[in-house]
């Protein structure tokens, strides 16, 4: 078992500690955003804790309101931006890992 207190952007989890699971904590402040990105042959979900995202998926874009999950196929360009007013906090969970 892995507890760790989640306070800022940060790693959560990964190898070595895990075997195939990367996750990781985000907080993105108004006007930021995470950068166009693909995660190639892996599956990402996003937990929005906090606040509103803004989440474009290749042609699809959607604001999405805490609390919600959000499921990204493998091979899909996206991005997360925040583009509200207050402070955004995520959750980030993607594997396989290679």
């Amino acid at each position: 078992m892995h507890i760790q207190k989640i306070t800022t952007t940060q790693s959560l989890l990964k190898p070595p500690l895990s075997e195939k699971l990367k996750s990781g904590c985000v907080v993105l402040q108004p006007g930021q955003e995470v950068g166009e990105h693909v995660t190639e042959n892996r599956e990402e979900v996003l937990i929005i804790l906090e606040g509103t995202a803004t989440v474009a998926c290749e042609q699809e874009i959607a604001e999405i309101n805490a609390p919600s999950f959000v499921y990204i196929p493998k091979n899909k360009k996206h991005n997360v931006i925040n583009n509200s007013t207050l402070p955004l906090k995520y959750l980030y969970i993607v594997t396989p890992v290679n």
